[in-house]
């Protein structure tokens, strides 16, 4: 009990306002103020959500304020109602009844500012006892921290379509909400898309912009798109609150970029209003079944043209080229015989580099070629996981941080086998008494060719590399000339004296600038023109002088000195991908999407 004649008072407090006929004392009829006890017998700051300015009783002769809570105080209500706005909180303010004695010193208006407010409040926590300040201290903070803070929530959810800016679907035409039935089956056609995307070999950004895509313009614009590197899941919220998940598992990948760039038209389709959800579906059925555009045989036989050209680039023979031709062949099949086993990648990488080097060191021996370096450099490029790590790449940079880190592991393990192939068939070769191979030229070889030999070199491979991923036919001879114009970048800055990571970088930045726009004109993903013009750029000799300088007795050369080739040739094939990745955002603003037409109706028969 709170004498009345003491010159402070503690700050009325109520926990709950109990049941009317409960027999309760009240407050303000006694002239005593009872703190409710919490679980340590203190006040709990917890009930005291939002202390504002109560109306005040009679001033006693000793100068005492005793506040009374009202039937409508923010104390009272504090279980029924939530904290108000600040703004509401002031007009409440303005409207309180003055001092029932009519003195003007028992009269406070509303201040104008937060910090008045947090002012008053401080000023009127003055309680007896250590534990009461503490613990009216705490009431305060927490009170002004209310007054103070902004209401609304510190971050908002960014809605699903901001996620399509920069791309080709960036304004797609947006329908209605649909019925849960409705919204099953456009969620089963979105994760549909995104699944052969990522079997056919797209990288994550590609699929989710596509999944994101397909959603908006069907009507579900609260979906949200979550993959890995063999997992696509789709989460929707229908406007009534129930949930519908639907979950993809892609467990292998089977490179077909002509299906890629169909399902990209069909996108774009549906983004632009043209296509509606019945003919969506069906497209979509037919691109599943759709035929590879080349025979098995006719994509070793540009294999073997790829490794064959890649020797007269790096400045090989007509004889060290045929070699070149007929051991991918026969690597490519030999490839294809260990990956039926189901064998790890690893070991089949490894053994077709072993295999490679063999057949190098044996030309080697019998004379038949100048350069055995060349031969093994051109069976490396075919070996190269240059999707991995463009994909790899691109997820780091897009915000894909897991699927970037499984794809890297990736990358790391095939250049594993790549690097213990070579290391395994130069040992053997030398134990069966094979000539040991000798670098003859400098790695990059590009002095010795003539300019007309080199350029036709560098277009065929780019070709060659399109057949290869199985691009459709149209894509084929746009991708030999911006491979043309790779190699040619490539090439003059190595005269001028650029050092190697400098020169992959700026010659696959021109490659990405210019296959983004030429592959959405003709209705495909960059990366269906951008993987096979940059075949010519590939640093597959680097990677050989690294091994064969590891390889060699500590005596002749030291062991730091391969090690640091061999990270310097990984570095610069990354170049490569972070080039062709900045040559497509650099080229994003040249190309403005086309005007939308009037949506069709995308609702979904049921």
């Amino acid at each position: 009990m709170i004498d009345e004649d003491d010159d402070t008072q503690e700050i009325p407090v109520v926990a709950e306002e109990p049941p009317s006929g409960d027999g309760a004392a009240d407050p303000a009829a006694t002239g005593s103020t009872a703190v409710a006890p919490g679980p340590t017998g203190e006040g709990d700051p917890e009930d005291f959500e939002d202390p504002g300015e109560q109306p005040t009783s009679p001033t006693p002769a000793g100068g005492a304020t005793t506040a009374t809570p009202t039937a409508d105080s923010p104390l009272q209500q504090r279980s029924e109602q939530p904290v108000a706005e600040p703004q509401a909180e002031e007009s409440e303010e303005a409207e309180e009844p003055a001092d029932d004695s009519g003195s003007s010193a028992g009269t406070d208006t509303a201040p104008s500012s937060t910090a008045s407010r947090a002012r008053r409040i401080i000023d009127k926590a003055k309680p007896v006892g250590s534990s009461s300040t503490r613990r009216a201290g705490r009431i305060a903070r927490k009170a002004v921290g209310r007054i103070v803070s902004d209401s609304s929530a510190s971050t908002q959810p960014i809605p699903i379509i901001a996620a399509l800016k920069g791309t080709p679907y960036q304004a797609p035409v947006e329908s209605t909400a649909k019925s849960e039935d409705e919204a099953r089956m456009i969620l089963d056609l979105a994760v549909d898309i995104g699944a052969i995307m990522l079997r056919a070999g797209a990288g994550s950004a590609d699929v989710e912009v596509s999944v994101i895509a397909t959603c908006t313009s069907l009507g579900l614009l609260d979906a949200e798109v979550d993959l890995t590197s063999n997992s696509l899941t789709v989460h929707y919220a229908n406007p009534d609150g129930s949930f519908m998940t639907v979950l993809r598992v892609n467990r292998e990948e089977s490179l077909h970029f002509a299906k890629l760039a169909s399902v990209h038209a069909l996108v774009s389709d549906m983004a632009e209003g043209r296509t509606d959800y019945l003919e969506a579906r069906e497209r979509i059925d037919a691109i599943r079944r759709q035929r590879r555009p080349y025979t098995e045989a006719l994509v070793t036989l540009a294999r073997g043209i790829l490794a064959g050209c890649f020797v007269l680039l790096l400045g090989g023979g007509y004889v060290a080229a045929l070699l070149g031709f007929l051991m991918a062949v026969v690597n490519d099949r030999f490839g294809a015989l260990l990956g039926r086993t189901g064998i790890p990648v690893f070991f089949t990488v490894a053994g077709q580099s072993m295999f490679t080097t063999l057949v190098a060191m044996a030309a080697w021996t019998f004379d038949l070629i100048a350069g055995p370096q060349f031969l093994v450099a051109s069976g490396i490029v075919l070996l190269l996981p240059t999707v991995g790590l463009l994909s790899a790449v691109q997820d780091s940079l897009t915000r894909f941080p897991l699927t970037a880190a499984s794809r890297t592991v990736e990358v790391l393990v095939t250049m594993a086998g790549i690097v213990s192939g070579i290391a395994l068939g130069l040992r053997i070769g030398l134990l069966v008494g094979l000539s040991p191979i000798e670098i003859v030229v400098e790695p990059t070889g590009m002095a010795a060719l003539s300019v007309v030999i080199s350029l036709l070199a560098a277009s065929a491979v780019s070709a060659a590399g399109a057949v290869g991923h199985q691009a459709s036919r149209r894509i084929v001879v746009p991708a030999a000339l911006v491979g043309l114009a790779g190699f040619g970048t490539m090439m003059a800055m190595s005269i001028a004296g650029f050092g190697n990571i400098i020169t992959s970088l700026v010659s696959a930045t021109v490659v990405g600038f210019l296959c983004r726009p030429i592959a959405l004109r003709r209705s495909a993903p960059a990366i269906v023109m951008l993987l096979p013009a940059i075949f010519p750029l590939l640093q597959g000799l680097s990677i050989f002088s690294a091994v064969y300088e590891i390889i060699q007795p500590q005596e002749q050369v030291p062991l730091s000195a391969g090690l640091s080739s061999l990270f310097a040739a990984i570095i610069a094939n990354a170049a490569l991908a972070v080039g062709a990745i900045f040559g497509d955002v650099l080229a994003r603003p040249l190309r403005s999407p086309r005007r939308s037409q009037p949506p069709v109706d995308p609702a979904p028969a049921v």
